[in-house]
């Protein structure tokens, strides 16, 4: 049986992008050196993330002096063979300053809101590459209304009106409801 090559995330960054029928950017993710088409988001999709994007945003500016910054799909070189855009991300705000076209390394906080096309297996590759290079934390957004919020030390499962919040961002805390509101 032969076995696939898998893409370092140089050679998958050195590819030309490519483009739909209507001149829109495909996007995609190399995940464990396998290149994976991102469906064009829902709407449902786009606010949360915004939502979502929109609350961190609100708290860091309040508070400069924890030094990060909230950013909406930024690409990061995660692993040699792992390049994503999680869907919001929490970072540093001096690794804005690095050289390159994407920032190295996984972020503080990743961010994923889970679409109907995210495999199970994705969404835990991900994870696992996310946390075991840097990332203090992943907050995964299921569709069904729950949040689960993965650390080095184990996963948290929130609902409702739980708390979401986390170490690295001492005083946030917003309910969970709060990002599966749709007007």
């Amino acid at each position: 049986m032969a076995t696939a090559t898998l893409l370092t995330s140089a050679e998958f960054l050195a590819r030309p992008d490519e483009f739909d029928q209507s001149g829109n950017r495909i996007k995609e993710e190399l995940i464990g050196g396998e290149i994976v088409r991102m469906d064009e988001p829902s709407k449902r999709h786009d606010v949360m993330k915004n939502d979502i994007g929109d609350a961190l945003a609100f708290h860091l500016r309040a508070h400069r002096e924890l030094g990060l910054r909230s950013l909406i799909e930024i690409a990061f070189e995660v692993t040699e063979h792992d390049t994503f855009r999680p869907d919001v991300s929490v970072v540093h705000t001096e690794r804005l300053a690095e050289e390159g076209r994407i920032l190295k390394g996984a972020p503080e906080i990743a961010i994923e809101v889970v679409s109907p096309t995210d495999t199970a297996e994705d969404i835990r590759r991900k994870i696992k590459a996310y946390l075991e290079n840097g990332a203090s934390s992943v907050w995964i957004f299921y569709r069904d209304g729950a949040v689960a919020v993965h650390t080095v030390t184990g996963v948290r499962e929130l609902k409702g009106d739980q708390p979401l919040e986390d170490p690295l961002l001492p005083g946030f805390s917003v309910p969970v409801s709060t990002f599966y509101f749709l007007p």
